[in-house]
C-alpha cells in the first residue's frame, strides 16, 4: 500500500514539474525583436474625421460621397510619388468637371495634410516606450510628397524614428512587395528580426510573405496584448508599461533624429 502511494505521490510530482518546465519554455520561446516598424495611419495617427473630408469636399465643389470615393480611387498614383499635389486634386475634381484655381489647389493640399497629424496618443506613447527600451523604430506608410513633409514637421514623435518610409519616395506603395525590401534593405536586418504594425490585413499578409512578424493594430490595448503574448516587447498596461524580459536596453538606446536627417 505504502508503495502504491509513493508511487503515485512521485507520478503527481513529475506531472507538477513538467507543468513548471512548460511553462517556463512558453516564456523562454517569445520571440526578441531588434527593430519595431510601425504604419502610420490609423496606428499612430488618429483617422480622418468626416468634418475633415466633408471641408475638402466644399472647397473642390463636389458632393461629400461622391468626394470620398474620388478621393480614395484616385490616391496610389499619389502616394507612389507618379504625381504631385496640384496634378492630383486637378485629377480629383476633373472628374466632375470641376476646375481649380491655384489657391483652391493649395488649400486643398493644407486641408488633407492637417486631415493626418492627429496623433494616436495610446500608440505614440508605446513608441516613446520602445525607443527608451533602445529598440530602433521606422515608419512604413503610404503618403504622397506633400502630406509627408508636412508630417514631418508637424507629427513631433517622429524625431525618435530611425527611417520614415514613405511611399512616395520609394515609387511603391503597401502591399507591392518592392516597399517591404526596401526596407528590408534600409533596416540591415533580417525578417525575423523586425515586427511589423499595420492596421490593414493585406499589408501585413504582404510583408509577413517575406518572413517578417506582422501584427494586426486595432486599439492599443488588443494590439499590445497580441505582441506581449508572442514578442518579447515592451507593452502598454493600462497607460504604463510593462517591460520585456530582455536586459534592460537603455544602454544601446540611440540618439533621437534631428530634423536635418
Amino acid at each position: 500500500m505504502h508503495l502504491v502511494v509513493h508511487v503515485y505521490a512521485c507520478i503527481i510530482r513529475f506531472m507538477q514539474d513538467t507543468a513548471k518546465l512548460s511553462a517556463t519554455q512558453g516564456l523562454s520561446q517569445k520571440r526578441s525583436v531588434r527593430a519595431v516598424v510601425f504604419d502610420y495611419g490609423n496606428v499612430l495617427c488618429l483617422e480622418q474625421t468626416p468634418e475633415d473630408m466633408k471641408g475638402m469636399a466644399l472647397v473642390c465643389g463636389i458632393p461629400h460621397e461622391r468626394f470620398s470615393e474620388l478621393y480614395w480611387k484616385l490616391r496610389p498614383p499619389y502616394d507612389r510619388g507618379d504625381t504631385d499635389g496640384p496634378a492630383y486634386w486637378t485629377a480629383v475634381a476633373g472628374q466632375q468637371e470641376v476646375g481649380l484655381s491655384r489657391d483652391q489647389i493649395a488649400t486643398l493640399i493644407k486641408l488633407d495634410s492637417e486631415s493626418i497629424i492627429r496623433p494616436n496618443q495610446g500608440a505614440v506613447q508605446w513608441a516613446e516606450l520602445l525607443h527608451h527600451e533602445g529598440i530602433p523604430l521606422t515608419l512604413l506608410s503610404n503618403m504622397p510628397l506633400e502630406p509627408s513633409r508636412y508630417v514631418t514637421k508637424c507629427f513631433p514623435s517622429l524625431s525618435t524614428f530611425e527611417h520614415l518610409i514613405y511611399s512616395c519616395d520609394y515609387g511603391s506603395i503597401k502591399p507591392e512587395l518592392s516597399i517591404y525590401r526596401d526596407c528590408l534593405e534600409l533596416l540591415k536586418l533580417a525578417p525575423q528580426d523586425i515586427l511589423y504594425l499595420d492596421d490593414r490585413a493585406e499589408n501585413l499578409e504582404a510583408a509577413a510573405r517575406l518572413g517578417i512578424n506582422s501584427v494586426l493594430f486595432d486599439t492599443v490595448e488588443k494590439t499590445a496584448s497580441r505582441v506581449e503574448s508572442r514578442f518579447d516587447v515592451p507593452v502598454l498596461s493600462n497607460g504604463r508599461s510593462r517591460q520585456s524580459s530582455s536586459q534592460d536596453r537603455s544602454t544601446n538606446r540611440r540618439p533621437d533624429r534631428t530634423e536635418s536627417d
